[in-house]
């Protein structure tokens, strides 16, 4: 039997799946996967036209909704890889936003420009 952290982690992998599948059934074009850039790690990492889409993705199996995992010091945090994963690729200017999709059993909901950028100006 899996410990707590293992099913947890399990849980958040197959919620990553659902999500990336959720973004390529509306369009979207994946980037990159489990980000690590700027001292943070952005779940995925998507384009949808011309905008660059920094996606958290947050698994629940019950209680409160995902978004509100997405503390002031993580949207800091993903805001911070954001800068630098525009930065490292040429892409500084380019149209961005920032999604947090919740995922509960079969059930995905997208909140599209769930939070604004908070970090240093660019």
């Amino acid at each position: 039997m899996m410990d707590g952290r293992r099913q947890a982690r399990a849980l958040g992998a197959l919620g990553e799946v659902r999500a990336e599948q959720l973004l390529l059934e509306r369009g979207m074009e994946i980037l990159a996967r489990n980000a690590r850039v700027g001292g943070a790690e952005i779940d995925l990492i998507a384009r949808d036209g011309q905008t660059v889409v920094f996606v958290e993705v947050k698994t629940r199996s019950r209680g409160a909704p995902g978004r509100e995992a997405v503390t002031a010091a993580k949207r800091r945090r993903i805001s911070r890889g954001a800068l630098a994963y525009l930065a490292e690729n040429g892409l500084l200017g380019a149209p961005a936003r920032f999604d947090v999709i919740e995922v509960q059993g079969a059930r995905a909901t997208h909140l599209i420009d769930a939070f604004p950028y908070e970090g240093p100006a660019y």
